[in-house]
């Protein structure tokens, strides 16, 4: 009877950890996958209050005034960093939608919360197609070049008319960050399809950033790239 029990115990602690494991991922990729093919719907405001609709068991903030709203959706490993199984990851999702006609959407993408120098990515998409006082086509790096730092901050914002495969790029998060057991260490482990760590405590771009000087521009990619 007392083995019963034991086994008991131990398989409902597998399947514990093994929701833990699951649910961050599909939840994760799920929003991720709303989230990038936003911009390719008729409507963004629409698109975006259906986003919000199937997603509203992950909506943690949101701030309305006027005809503007900003919504905030999380996705972490709390379970398993409860469990010190993983260092606490999170994923955030951040909706802005201003006069009805959506504004930007952002993910913020960290591991290791808490600690100093957390890597963490933030991914922006400007909502700038019918807009002719800005180019909406830029897509900044920052850090940006080769053998650059920090490696520990990486920004990426895009406008809507980039190109598919820049905004394929910057939306492939590495999502196995949730799970891994040390975390992920820097910008090029959270999102490889941008950076390459090409030195201690440097990583190199892998696509052109608009804000490359003319002497970056010149330069070729880094060889690191190459193996993606």
């Amino acid at each position: 009877m007392r083995a019963i029990v034991v086994i008991a115990v131990v398989a409902l602690f597998a399947a514990s950890v093994a929701i833990g494991v699951l649910s961050p991922l599909w939840e994760a990729k799920t929003i991720l996958e709303d989230f990038r093919h936003l911009d390719q719907r008729g409507e963004p405001s629409s698109a975006f209050k259906a986003f919000r609709q199937k997603h509203r068991a992950q909506l943690v903030d949101e701030q309305c005034r006027d005809n503007s709203c900003e919504s905030q959706f999380l996705v972490s490993n709390r379970f398993l960093s409860a469990l010190h199984l993983a260092p606490r990851t999170e994923l955030r999702a951040w909706m802005l939608v201003d006069q009805r006609k959506a504004d930007f959407f952002a993910l913020e993408y960290t591991s290791s919360i808490f600690k100093q120098e957390s890597p963490v990515v933030h991914v922006q998409e400007d909502f700038c197609g019918d807009r002719t006082d800005i180019a909406c086509g830029d897509f900044a790096l920052n850090p940006h070049g080769r053998n650059v730092s920090p490696e520990w901050n990486g920004i990426v914002e895009f406008g809507q008319l980039a190109t598919k495969e820049q905004k394929d790029a910057a939306w492939d998060i590495n999502l196995n960050c949730l799970v891994a057991l040390h975390g992920c260490a820097d910008i090029a482990v959270l999102l490889p399809s941008i950076w390459r760590t090409t030195g201690h405590g440097v990583v190199s771009s892998c696509l052109r950033s608009s804000a490359d000087s003319l002497a970056e521009a010149a330069q070729p990619l880094s060889a690191a790239c190459a193996a993606r």
